[in-house]
């Protein structure tokens, strides 16, 4: 192990250091075992050698759990070897037991950055620069170069869903498998959705001429919420819709507040727009 950078001890003393936050930069598997433990001793091998193959990209921290029984209550271990792989300072993903090297490296892989991220990087700061068209380039190339990093995924489907490109979208998150969905390709699923219900509807400009002019029937507004939404104006299209449910609840079988839902879906967890239009969908019903 002294001939490994990448494979090491800790300690309570350096744990937060050598293992939470030192995984902001890379992803640290973090073995619990003890000198007892017959099993610790059989998968140690292993651990080396995934540390060695993923040298650079991945740290093993080896926890002596008699010598830091503290750490293993902080962290719930109750039997070994319990393996915790780390990343930005959290437990992402846990393995107990021995395991064959095919299942460490599926607990490890999905963490590990890869040339087609530093792609993506490249892109999305293209594109927050308004260079759609580089960005474009740098996601095709990536998803083309590396079809199975679906963190790519996502990021493309959304720049192909802004470009107009919805069956292309759709095909990009279908390459998403079960297992790897995420709340940002789902996200994308549900902007392909309004995208798609839109595309019945007057364009954004005539509805906003149609509303001006004060033409303001159930359908011409539940549209320009939906065109709203698609534009990502998110509060205007959430506003306009909880206006729906307050006047006309029946419109289209109780279209408007299940198209809330919908939006809600599409913005962050943390969004604090779904609390405060939540509490305005509650008091438009009662």
């Amino acid at each position: 192990m002294a001939d490994n950078p990448n494979l090491f001890h800790v300690t309570s003393a350096d744990f937060e250091r050598l293992v939470v936050a030192a995984s902001t930069s890379r992803p640290v598997l973090v073995d619990f075992w003890a000198s007892w433990c017959g099993p610790c001793r059989t998968i140690a091998p292993l651990l080396e050698q995934l540390a060695a193959q993923h040298a650079g990209q991945l740290a093993v921290a080896k926890v002596d759990t008699d010598a830091e029984q503290a750490l293993a209550t902080r962290y719930g271990v109750r039997s070994l070897p319990t393996l915790m792989l780390f990343k930005r300072g959290e437990v992402v993903g846990q393995l107990l037991g021995v395991q064959p090297l095919g299942a460490l490296n599926a607990l490890v892989e999905p963490h590990l950055e890869r040339e087609s991220d530093r792609w993506r990087a490249e892109a999305e700061l293209a594109r927050a620069a308004g260079d759609d068209a580089r960005a474009f380039t740098l996601l095709e190339a990536a998803v083309a170069a590396d079809p199975t990093n679906t963190r790519l995924h996502p990021v493309f489907a959304a720049l192909l869903i802004d470009r107009g490109e919805l069956t292309r979208a759709e095909e990009v998150l279908r390459a998403i498998s079960a297992r790897d969905t995420s709340a940002d390709s789902e996200r994308q699923v549900m902007r392909i959705k309004f995208a798609r219900s839109a595309q019945a509807f007057p364009s954004l400009t005539e509805l906003q001429s149609c509303m001006a002019a004060g033409v303001t029937t159930t359908e011409v507004r539940y549209q320009y919420a939906t065109r709203q939404v698609v534009a990502g104006d998110y509060s205007a299209g959430l506003a306009t819709l909880i206006e729906i449910v307050r006047t006309d609840r029946r419109y289209g079988e109780d279209a408007a507040r299940k198209t809330l839902i919908d939006v809600f879906a599409l913005l962050a967890s943390d969004d604090p727009r779904i609390r405060e239009y939540r509490t305005h969908l509650a008091r438009a019903l009662h």
